[in-house]
């Protein structure tokens, strides 16, 4: 698997700190018809677009699929424009085919040449000097390729499925060994991404850990009161909430099995959890229900389902408790935002999750990934009293601002230029 060096003479010289252009590259970003998909990859470029002197397009390949709506899990795809911008960012999406069953396994071979021909074209007027590629794959495979083709370097951030378990498959982990091996940078979201990227083949020397952000300004809290009015939820209950797509990995069902334990002794507690039937994967919706009607919570737990993003800040504001209680895990966002709008939360002992709430101000890291130890993790935290003023300014200090500055210092290291 190797690419022909074709570096011109203008790619010789470094980059001036005082203008970089960056070339970001993400089967993961957000368009107006799916304006969730992948969008903590558009919040950090977002932020990394506007520091000084900084320059950016984006290539997000999308998979080819007819526009026939009985195809709805697909219909969508159909839908994205080739051609976007949003909130300042220049999006050029190149369709690629996606074959039925094996479609994943050569997912990077199939994406390379229209996102090659997508680059020439950007490159005629916007010489970018480096090539920003989130997810090792598909992405990571094809930003190296794009780096030898055009001799620029490389920087991949590993994200979560794409360490965790992309790497089990052995022609997929095969080609994220590659990238791992040429690749320039490496940015983990977590402290266990990035070791795992690093037993995978990245330079220890090369390899940083910058989590997500938040955007402080988006995710205000509101009052919970007037939350609640607004959600038409119960104005005396003990809410906790959990947000995502109903994967088996989100642990939704063990959020419900929990509260079927505290039934009894807690009447008053409700479950909120905000989310769809997933774009990919195995739809857990039904395994959620079922666990319901096991436990006879059907008034006790809401499925208002996928919500717009900008609408979630209200939703956090009228719990009382976050929940996440994730298998696996990158830096999860959800969790910053909840934190952002001065919820408390606990969580399972993965990923990020214990660097995120590192402070017990914020919340508990559960001993374990079970429905006991959720409900006891539940229990303790409605025995407590929480400042939720004092959360939200903990947060503030993690804002994509500051998680943009520190990128850049790896931009810096991968183009050579270092204070």
């Amino acid at each position: 698997m190797t690419e022909t060096m074709q570096a011109t003479a203008v790619d010789a010289q470094p980059p001036s700190k005082q203008q970089r252009r960056i070339l970001v590259v993400s089967a993961s970003f957000p368009s107006s018809v799916m304006p969730t998909f992948g969008v903590f990859v558009k919040e950090r470029v977002r932020a990394i677009a506007k520091l000084p002197g900084y320059s950016v397009r984006v290539i997000a390949p999308i998979p080819y699929f007819p526009p026939i709506k009985k195809l709805s899990r697909w219909y969508d795809w159909s839908q994205v424009p080739l051609r976007e911008t949003i909130d300042g960012l220049e999006i050029v999406r190149p369709r690629y085919p996606m074959l039925p069953k094996v479609g994943g396994y050569i997912q990077a071979n199939l994406m390379y040449p229209g996102v090659l021909q997508a680059a020439k074209r950007i490159r005629r007027e916007f010489d970018f000097d480096i090539i920003d590629a989130h997810f090792a794959y598909p992405a990571g495979v094809v930003g190296t390729k794009l780096g030898k083709r055009f001799g620029k370097p490389v920087v991949i951030t590993g994200r979560g499925e794409d360490i965790h378990r992309f790497p089990e498959s052995p022609v997929v982990g095969d080609r994220i060994r590659w990238a791992m091996r040429n690749a320039d940078q490496f940015v983990g979201v977590s402290e266990e991404i990035a070791t795992k990227m690093i037993s995978l083949g990245a330079d220890p020397a090369q390899t940083r850990v910058i989590g997500n952000g938040v955007d402080c300004q988006k995710f205000q809290p509101l009052p919970r009161d007037e939350a609640r009015r607004k959600l038409d939820l119960p104005a005396d209950a003990q809410i906790v909430i959990s947000v995502g797509d109903c994967f088996e990995n989100k642990g939704f069902h063990l959020l419900v099995d929990a509260l079927g334990r505290l039934k009894t002794s807690h009447p008053q507690l409700h479950a909120v959890i905000v989310g769809g039937s997933p774009r990919y994967g195995n739809d857990y919706t039904s395994v959620i229900n079922e666990k319901i009607a096991e436990h006879g919570l059907e008034d006790r737990v809401h499925l208002p389902g996928r919500r717009p993003h900008e609408e979630l800040s209200t939703w956090y504001s009228a719990a009382d408790l976050y929940a996440i209680l994730s298998a696996r895990e990158g830096s999860p966002n959800v969790l910053m935002e909840a934190l952002a709008c001065g919820l408390p939360a606990i969580g399972t002992p993965v990923g990020g999750i214990p660097e995120i709430l590192n402070d017990d101000r914020l919340g508990s890291v559960l001993p374990e990934r079970s429905a006991t130890a959720a409900a006891d993790g539940l229990t303790a935290a409605f025995a407590r009293d929480w400042d939720r003023t004092e959360i939200r300014k903990i947060l503030e200090t993690h804002d994509w601002s500051s998680t943009a500055l520190q990128v850049a210092d790896v931009f810096d290291q991968a183009t050579g230029i270092v204070d």
